[in-house]
């Protein structure tokens, strides 16, 4: 791997600042800043750590535990409004990246699930919402118990009981929820192993916020840290833009397939996934937007299925979702980050 001579000479005068990042999966954008050297050129040392469950994570931003979670969008609704938990959205990664119910090769339709556990991550989670409005366009209600929730937690230990299809206490796993990247690892597989696609989230609810760059309102106010983590998003940002550049495909794929140790072939469905303008990582406006039709669409769908029965039924989630300081979105750390985009790190070579 090829750094800039910016990101060298930085290493040699400067220790670097540590970021302690919360992630439920590596997608195609961290992937870049990680193995192209973008956190090195912006003076940082980012420590990746895999978030077991949401219920933790969350916990973990607010306590000063992460500096920065990417999380779904949802989650971050769900504790603001019916918690008062200040969590902050800095801005929107991705879509709904890959984003598929998945069950083992022996179950081919959904009718099949009925009667079934599904591992999820946490029964209210966003994903988990998903799930239920998937499952009830085939007429299976969690409600008329056709199929119940089992808590195992990240997409990470999902994927992995799925595919061994067996929970670690020997409990029969059939399906559940996956997304980037292990729906295109699953492709991977072999036939015996590999997971059956029963939908794609997208053909049901679309456009869908799904990963937010997620911090504790309290570190806004903190100047030290909000410097920080304005240039991890501003690391973040030039990836993604790399990400963008099709004239960069070829470097994508060498660090997606280095990121996440898989081979070439499943790389570029991974790449696939990850430009795909409906649901991959390449948002509105291109800056980490939020998608406010993708918002209101996830809130819908929660609000249907009882999500938020402590509000009022009158309470104007349109005005909760308008940015500003104090307030669910707060885009002053995407926009600083904007500002500092090294345009050199977009034509590093691998």
């Amino acid at each position: 791997m090829r750094f800039l001579a910016l990101s060298l000479s930085v290493i040699a005068v400067c220790a670097l600042d540590t970021l302690n990042y919360g992630a439920f999966t590596q997608t195609a954008t961290y992937s870049i800043a990680n193995q192209l050297g973008f956190f090195t050129a912006y003076e940082l040392e980012v420590i990746y750590q895999q978030i077991p469950n949401s219920t933790f994570a969350y916990a973990e931003i607010l306590n000063g535990g992460y500096d920065l979670l990417t999380g779904t969008l949802d989650n971050c609704v769900n504790l603001r409004f019916n918690s008062n938990k200040t969590v902050t959205v800095v801005g929107q990664l991705d879509q709904g990246t890959d984003l598929v119910l998945a069950a083992t090769p022996n179950i081919t339709s959904i009718s099949q699930l009925r009667g079934k556990p599904l591992i999820v991550d946490s029964p209210v989670s966003g994903y988990a919402y998903l799930l239920r409005q998937v499952l009830s366009s085939y007429g299976l209600l969690l409600e008329n118990n056709d199929y119940y929730f089992q808590t195992v937690g990240g997409t990470n230990l999902r994927y992995a009981d799925l595919v061994a299809g067996k929970l670690p206490n020997g409990t029969t796993v059939y399906a559940t929820i996956l997304t980037y990247p292990f729906t295109a690892e699953g492709e991977g597989l072999s036939s015996a192993k590999r997971p059956n696609v029963l939908a794609r989230i997208s053909d049901f609810v679309n456009p869908v916020s799904s990963t937010a760059l997620t911090v504790s309102q309290s570190s806004i106010g903190n100047s030290n840290k909000t410097n920080i983590i304005t240039r991890f998003v501003a690391a973040m940002y030039a990836a993604n833009l790399y990400l963008q550049d099709p004239t960069k495909k070829n470097c994508t794929l060498k660090a997606i397939s280095r990121q996440l140790n898989v081979s070439s072939t499943v790389a570029q469905l991974e790449y696939t996934a990850a430009t795909n303008n409906s649901s991959g990582e390449v948002g509105v406006g291109g800056n980490f937007t939020v998608n406010l039709q993708g918002a209101l669409n996830i809130i819908g769908v929660r609000k249907k299925f009882g999500g938020f029965s402590s509000l009022s039924p009158d309470f104007d989630f349109t005005s909760a979702l308008v940015p500003g300081h104090g307030k669910l979105i707060d885009y002053s750390i995407r926009d600083a980050a904007i500002k500092i985009l090294k345009r050199d790190l977009l034509r590093t070579t691998c």
